[in-house]
């Protein structure tokens, strides 16, 4: 995850675990709408709207490829009290176990502030510090370390046993979004991120084949040259965005294709000029390989977030 400020930096976050209180009213929201499927050529998006309509939330979960993991959204008034210098408590339940994180803030149109999160349990990012030689030279059990079959696809059964999605927040806030029938939604979510990769040259033979992933080389350089085009606009007026990245490592470590989604509503964000033309140009990657040693094309995802602070 690439994360844009006055200076732009790559990140570690790390999640841990606190008590929430007891004191806070829960409210509890049932779906104002079915799960509305929101296709496109670049990602595929689940939306759903709950509670009343002049007081409704919005959950939107997307993916930008196939992936075990997803990132979900969710913007309302049911969340207004939320303190943004604080975590809060995440539970896509009964299912998985809890977890604390704390919220990345964007904006969500006429939903105002938003509430950015990545999967159904917590995530552990750490930024390898390690040189391009040093990379050369692990070895393949250490390349493929916690990697994900490129075509793999949402657990369907597990999905259907995830009944509601809730955030505390010590006294100030406790609020539960009633999710029922998620086993069809994820289906269809799985089916168009497949649909996806085939379109990019990807068949079902290729999450057989792949055995280590792509390594970004040179992530901080290019990172540095994203930063010195931090949009006029956006910087004069304060304003600040999330993005995210898919792109396509060739056999040869460069990028063959990139694709640039805004995951929220970035205003004064005049992206004619994005973090993709810096990566078509100068990104560097040590290519994945597939089971005989040979480099094999690969899709590799990221966040860029725009801050400034």
């Amino acid at each position: 995850m690439l994360v844009i400020r006055a200076i732009l930096c790559l990140v570690a976050a790390f999640f841990a675990t606190f008590a929430t209180s007891a004191h806070a009213e829960e409210l509890i929201l049932k779906p104002d709408s079915k799960w509305v499927a929101d296709f496109g050529e670049d990602n595929c998006r689940l939306i759903r709207t709950f509670g009343k309509s002049d007081e409704q939330t919005v959950l939107i979960i997307e993916q930008i490829a196939p992936s075990t993991d997803f990132n979900w959204t969710v913007a309302g008034t049911s969340l207004a009290r939320v303190r943004w210098s604080r975590d809060v408590e995440v539970r896509w339940g009964p299912e998985f176990q809890s977890y604390e994180k704390r919220f990345l803030k964007a904006d969500l149109g006429k939903f105002g502030p938003a509430f950015v999160g990545k999967g159904w349990e917590a995530h552990t990012v750490v930024q390898s510090k390690v040189k391009e030689k040093e990379l050369r030279e692990l070895g393949r059990a250490e390349l493929a370390s916690g990697l994900e079959p490129v075509l793999a696809g949402l657990d369907e059964h597990r999905a259907s046993r995830v009944e509601y999605l809730s955030f505390w927040q010590g006294d100030r806030m406790k609020t539960t979004l009633l999710l029922e029938d998620m086993r069809a939604a994820i289906a269809a979510l799985n089916k168009c991120t497949l649909d996806l990769a085939t379109s990019w040259g990807f068949d079902e033979s290729y999450k057989d084949r792949l055995t280590t992933k792509a390594i970004w080389l040179n992530a901080r350089d290019v990172a540095t040259e994203i930063q010195r085009n931090y949009p006029s606009r956006a910087l004069t007026r304060g304003s600040q965005a999330n993005f995210r990245m898919r792109i396509i490592v060739g056999v040869d470590g460069r990028a063959e294709r990139c694709d640039w989604i805004n995951d929220t509503s970035a205003d004064n964000f005049d992206m004619s000029r994005t973090p993709c033309d810096v990566i078509m140009k100068k990104a560097e990657f040590e290519p994945a390989l597939d089971e005989n040693d040979r480099p094999i094309r690969s899709i590799y995802q990221t966040s860029v977030l725009y801050r400034i602070g």
